[in-house]
């Protein structure tokens, strides 16, 4: 596996050098350098070219070296087509989060033509399709399964009441709360790997994980009331969809709301402590959920403070992102309890609407966001590079006119050149002086001779 120096990769940063392209020969690690503002695929296809791509071997070499020597050459090529996800595959790693010697916020910062990229990916690996995974079965057995339950045992088998939902609590929310577990766990061992920025300490829960113990804790509640007495409140029954809507649109609505007022966190959310000022909503959920459901750990989080700090598109993103999930999530909230409690609307309609509409208007949203957020992403890409090109071509009009291209080179060549005879000229002139006295010195002699003979 190749070394791995803050998120990248010392060939992708240096010419190779005769010397380095030995893979025996070992070289010190360092960072990459650049001389302008560029993004990190760019800058690995500019100097992809220099590359090593072929080994010579002495005639002589044993049978060894050569079953070493196509074993090299098979190695090169997976790592040469796994290039493009290199960095998003092993960058955010436990291991590489052990030896590595900075964080990815420092390297950015010293590094300000770079765009920080994010060490997680769902374009390769494992990692979307087990948090893909997770996700839909939280969905089927959250919303799909009371749904198929209630009206098959109810209307199917005419099943009473307290034991269809008796059925229903037991087997509601297996997965989300095995999940919920896992998380909670991960962030109370000592190891720092997965907990926020700057939380240390054991027992540090990101706000994602209180807003998953708020949101178990009120939809239990309802179910254990709904289903206690022999003849089961339906309509109370109804109310988890609308609750977990409230538990959490409700908590990003207020966290984007302190974000744009400029007020300061009144305690710790996530990676923001205290007295800090607040950052949106959706900020802190992506960040979690990917940071510890996902197994991002610190280098995600690193890498999503570094982008947000360094990009305005990616800041702006965030923040519509968390009205556009905050408000319409308490609009459908409320809208679902107004059907749901009235008494005009049959208990059966009320609790499919309680228990579908918001999974459906989540399923929407997310829908939108999908494509909403790569369109702001490319579009963040390619500003980012004509920034660049922009800063470059400042960077050459206000270069010395030697260096500059075109006409000004030749200008400058010439002025040059032109100085260069003028002193040529100045020294020749001084010359021809000392030569005139030295001449009208030797005509003088002669001539006093003359007179004295």
């Amino acid at each position: 596996m190749p070394e791995v120096i803050r998120g990248s990769r010392r060939s992708n940063s240096f010419p190779v050098r005769p010397a380095e392209s030995e893979p025996n020969v070992t070289t010190t690690p360092t960072s990459p350098v650049h001389d302008r503002r560029v993004t990190f695929e760019q800058n690995r296809e500019e100097t992809s070219n220099s590359l090593p791509t072929a080994r010579t071997f002495s005639p002589r070499a044993s049978e060894s070296n050569r079953r070493h020597s196509s074993h090299y050459r098979r190695s090169r090529d997976i790592s040469e087509e796994e290039r493009d996800v290199y960095y998003d595959s092993r960058a955010a790693t436990q291991r590489e989060y052990r030896r590595r010697g900075s964080t990815l916020q420092s390297y950015y910062s010293q590094h300000p033509e770079l765009l920080p990229q994010l060490p997680f990916t769902f374009r390769h690996g494992f990692k979307r399709w087990k948090l893909a995974g997770y996700i839909a079965l939280m969905i089927f057995d959250a919303c799909i399964v009371p749904i198929i339950l209630y009206y098959a045992m109810t209307f199917g088998g005419n099943v009473q009441g307290y034991i269809t939902f008796a059925v229903v609590t037991a087997i509601w929310g297996g997965p989300t709360y095995v999940e919920f577990a896992i998380r909670s766990l991960r962030l109370i061992k000592k190891e720092n790997f997965f907990k926020p920025l700057g939380a240390n300490e054991r027992w540090a829960f990101d706000i994602t994980n209180w807003m998953l113990v708020l949101t178990i804790a009120v939809v239990t509640s309802l179910l254990i009331v709904g289903a206690a007495p022999h003849e089961v409140f339906l309509r109370v029954l109804s109310m988890p969809g609308p609750a977990i809507l409230y538990c959490l649109a409700g908590p990003i609505f207020l966290i984007s709301l302190y974000s744009a007022r400029g007020w300061k966190a009144p305690f710790r959310i996530s990676s923001t402590a205290k007295g800090e000022k607040v950052l949106p909503g959706i900020y802190y959920i992506a960040e979690d959920i990917v940071a510890v459901n996902a197994g991002g750990g610190r280098p995600f989080r690193e890498g999503w403070a570094a982008r947000y700090n360094a990009s305005p598109i990616f800041r702006k993103m965030v923040r519509d992102l968390s009205w556009f999930w905050s408000i319409p999530g308490l609009v459908v909230a409320v809208a679902c309890t107004v059907v749901i409690c009235i008494h005009p609307v049959p208990k059966a309609v009320a609790y499919g609407i309680g228990w579908g509409v918001p999974f459906l208007w989540a399923g929407i949203w997310a829908a939108i966001t999908v494509p909403w957020v790569q369109s702001a992403m490319a579009r963040e890409r390619h500003g980012w590079e004509d920034d660049s090109a922009i800063e470059a071509g400042k960077e050459e009009e206000g270069a010395p006119p030697a260096n500059a291209p075109g006409p000004l080179a030749e200008k400058a060549s010439e002025a040059s050149t032109l100085g260069g005879h003028e002193d040529d000229t100045t020294e020749t002139n001084e010359k021809k002086k000392t030569d005139n006295v030295d001449d009208a010195g030797e005509s003088a002699a002669r001539h006093s001779e003359a007179t004295t003979v």
